[in-house]
């Protein structure tokens, strides 16, 4: 009886110092890497080889993900997505973006669900707090690095945006890595890995910077997240940011106020109507269209099986088409 105890108490006392002797940062690692995702703009294959460059993060178990931005370009079909842990592939596509942030919100296209990083504007990291990130930094996916902040919220990083403040690290951000999840010991969200700055005299390692946890939800807090992208949701339609006095001048248009279609998607709802290239959308459903976000606002808020009556100016005179679901 004496020596099934001593069995067994050796048996637990091995497995505790097994567990004991884990490597701390591979349980980090496995706890947070289904979180993120590699990035691949090349095509829309899921198969063959791809070559990852960008990261980014689950924000919902439904697969909404953040990226940054400059990551995407002017890419606008959809995009592979590779899933970390596993490695599953799937189609990704832009929801909306803030250009000035850089920061983009991208759905997948599954019905799968995943595990994610909550968003916590008012989660502040505290300098020489340890941090850590998975990314594909020069197309290596899944790559684990940790280091320290340095700087909580530097501000003036930035020149033209020098009101805004950012997570300094005290490692580079390669290229490959942007969009990656700055996150701590618990999995909770720091940040967004963004850019680095390298002074161009001295071959040496350049210093990290990322979007801070707070501007990520004010960004997702600002917009709805649905599956559709804004080329969806507005039938086809996508606007000129601003009407300038360059476009009203050469347009011979006769207001600045109402919405400038930029171009149609091909073969959409839009241009099917009968809508044109630099129509002027005053009003939709007897509504006044003055401006971009009004118009935003109103195909957020109907529904897409709803029939649209639009009101535009073309050639300085009224025309009306209808959209159809």
């Amino acid at each position: 009886m004496k020596f099934r105890v001593s069995i067994f108490l050796f048996s637990v006392f091995f497995n505790l110092c097994r567990v004991q002797s884990k490597n701390p940062n591979q349980r980090i690692f496995e706890d947070n890497v289904s979180r993120t995702v590699s990035i691949s703009i090349e095509n829309e294959d899921l198969l063959g080889k791809k070559h990852w460059v960008g990261s980014g993060f689950l924000i919902s178990k439904d697969g909404f993900l953040l990226t940054c931005a400059h990551v995407i370009g002017d890419y606008h079909k959809k995009f592979v997505v590779r899933l970390g842990g596993s490695g599953k592939r799937y189609l990704g596509k832009v929801i909306t973006s803030d250009l000035k942030k850089d920061i983009v919100l991208v759905v997948l296209e599954t019905d799968d669900t995943f595990d994610y990083f909550e968003l916590n504007p008012t989660k502040r990291a505290e300098r020489g707090q340890s941090y850590y990130s998975i990314s594909s930094p020069l197309g290596l996916e899944e790559s684990f690095t940790t280091g320290v902040v340095a700087d909580p919220e530097r501000i003036g990083v930035d020149s033209i945006l020098s009101e805004i403040s950012f997570l300094q690290l005290n490692q580079s951000i390669l290229p490959g890595s942007s969009g990656a999840a700055i996150f701590d010991v618990s999995g909770n969200l720091l940040g967004m890995a963004q850019f680095q700055l390298k002074n161009s005299e001295y071959n040496q390692q350049g210093v990290g910077f990322a979007i801070l946890s707070k501007y990520l939800s004010e960004f997702v807090s600002s917009v709805p997240l649905t599956k559709f992208s804004n080329d969806e949701i507005q039938r086809g339609i996508v606007e000129v940011p601003t009407i300038t006095d360059f476009l009203v001048q050469n347009l011979n248009l006769p207001t600045r106020e109402g919405v400038l279609i930029s171009y149609l998607v091909e073969k959409s709802p839009a241009e099917v109507s009968g809508l044109k290239r630099y129509d002027l959308i005053v009003e939709i459903n007897g509504k006044k269209i003055s401006n971009n976000d009004e118009m935003n606002s109103f195909f957020r808020k109907v529904a897409r099986s709803e029939r649209l009556q639009i009101k535009v100016i073309r050639n300085r005179s009224e025309n009306v088409f209808y959209i159809n679901p």
